[in-house]
C-alpha cells in the first residue's frame, strides 16, 4: 500500500468528527417538532391567503405548470434563467388546478425539504456536541419565522438550504470515512453527495460555488493521501461537471446563446440595466466589497431574529466559532506530540 494513503494519528484525531451519533428517538423529536411547526405555518398561510405573496413565488408555479398546461407544452417552457430542478419538482404538485390557484401544493415539497433540512442539521450537529447543543442550534434554525414562512412558498430557498446541509454533512461522514480507510462506504458517500451537488447545481445558481467548494475539498484530501487520480473521483468529478455543461447545452440549443441565463434579456444583469437610473448606483453596495459586506451582514442578522438579538446571536455564533476553532488547535498540538513520543 502506498505509504500516503494511510493518514497520521493526529490528522485522525484533529479532522474527523466524533462518532456520535443521533438516536433514533432524538431523530424521531426532531421530525415531530419540525413536522409540527411546518404544518402550522402552512395552515397559517392557508388562513391569511400567504401562499403567493412573493412575486417570484407565482412566477415559479406558472412556469411549472406551463410544462404540461400551455399552448406549446414542454421542456422549452422551462425558460433560460431560472433552474429547471424546482419546477420540474413542483409540476407533480400542480397536476390539480386548485392547488395551482391557491399556490397549496408546492407548499408539500417546500415543506418536506424543511424537515429534511432540519434532520441533516441536526445530525451535523450531533457528530460535535452534545443532544442539549445540537437542540438549540436547531431550534434557531427551525423555529426561525422567515424560513418557516418560505416552506409555505414556492420560493427555491428551502430546497437549496436542505441540499446545502446534506452536502456539508454527507461530505464531513465522506472525509471520516476516507480517514478511517472504509472504503466502501466511502465510495457510497461520494456518490451520494455527487448527487445532492447536482441537484443543488440544477436549482440555484449558488449550488455551482457549492459543489466547486465542495470539490476542491475532496481534490485536497484525496490529494494528500495520494488518490486524486483514484477512478471513482475522476468518474464523480465528470459527472457533477456534466451539469452545469448541460445547462449551458439547453441554453444554446433553445435560445441560440450558451450563456443566456447570464446575459440575456430576462437575465439578472439586464434586468438590473432596465430597471437602474443613470442618476444613481443600482445599489449602496455597488462596487463596494465593503458595502455590501455590510449589508450581508445586517441582512442576515434582521432574518434570524429582530435588530438588537440579531446582533446578539452573531456575537456569540462568533465567539463559539472562535472557542471551538481554538480548543481544534490546541487539540491538534496535543496529538502531534502524541505522535512524536
Amino acid at each position: 500500500m502506498h505509504r500516503a494513503a494511510i493518514p497520521p494519528a493526529s490528522d485522525a484525531m484533529m479532522n474527523t468528527p466524533a462518532t456520535s451519533r443521533p438516536s433514533r428517538i432524538e431523530l424521531f423529536c426532531v421530525v415531530a417538532g419540525t413536522l409540527t411547526a411546518s404544518l402550522v405555518a402552512i395552515l397559517w398561510s392557508w388562513k391569511h391567503s400567504a401562499f403567493l405573496l412573493y412575486g417570484d413565488a407565482e412566477a415559479h408555479i406558472h412556469i411549472a405548470r406551463r410544462l404540461f398546461d400551455s399552448h406549446r407544452p414542454g421542456i422549452t417552457q422551462l425558460g433560460s434563467v431560472w433552474l429547471p430542478f424546482p419546477h420540474l419538482l413542483l409540476m407533480p404538485f400542480l397536476l390539480i388546478r386548485s392547488w395551482w390557484s391557491s399556490g397549496f401544493g408546492p407548499a408539500i415539497p417546500s415543506a418536506v425539504c424543511y424537515v429534511l433540512a432540519s434532520v441533516g442539521l441536526y445530525r451535523l450537529l450531533r457528530a460535535w456536541v452534545s443532544p442539549a447543543a445540537a437542540a438549540i442550534g436547531l431550534i434557531l434554525f427551525a423555529a426561525n419565522p422567515n424560513l418557516l414562512y418560505l416552506q409555505t412558498t414556492a420560493m427555491t430557498e428551502p430546497l437549496f438550504l436542505c441540499e446545502l446541509i446534506w452536502s456539508v454533512l454527507l461530505l464531513v461522514e465522506w472525509y471520516a470515512g476516507l480517514t478511517a480507510g472504509t472504503t466502501r462506504r466511502t465510495g457510497r458517500l461520494l456518490w451520494a453527495l455527487i448527487a445532492i451537488l447536482i441537484a443543488a447545481v440544477y436549482t440555484r445558481y449558488d449550488g455551482w460555488i457549492l459543489a466547486t467548494l465542495a470539490w476542491l475539498a475532496m481534490a485536497a484530501c484525496l490529494y494528500r493521501r495520494g488518490l486524486l487520480f483514484r477512478k471513482n473521483f475522476i468518474f464523480a468529478s465528470v459527472v457533477l461537471l456534466l451539469a452545469p455543461v448541460d445547462w449551458m447545452t439547453y441554453n444554446a440549443v433553445v435560445f441560440g446563446d450558451w450563456l443566456d441565463f447570464m446575459r440575456g434579456p430576462y437575465s439578472a444583469k439586464a434586468i438590473e440595466l432596465r430597471t437602474a437610473s443613470s442618476a444613481v448606483d443600482p445599489h449602496p453596495g455597488w462596487h463596494n466589497l465593503w458595502v455590501a459586506l455590510v449589508y450581508f451582514v445586517k441582512t442576515a442578522e434582521l432574518d434570524v431574529a429582530q435588530p438588537a438579538w440579531g446582533e446578539i446571536i452573531f456575537a456569540l455564533a462568533a465567539l463559539g466559532t472562535g472557542l471551538m476553532w481554538s480548543g481544534r488547535v490546541q487539540r491538534q498540538g496535543l496529538a502531534q506530540t502524541t505522535d512524536k513520543t
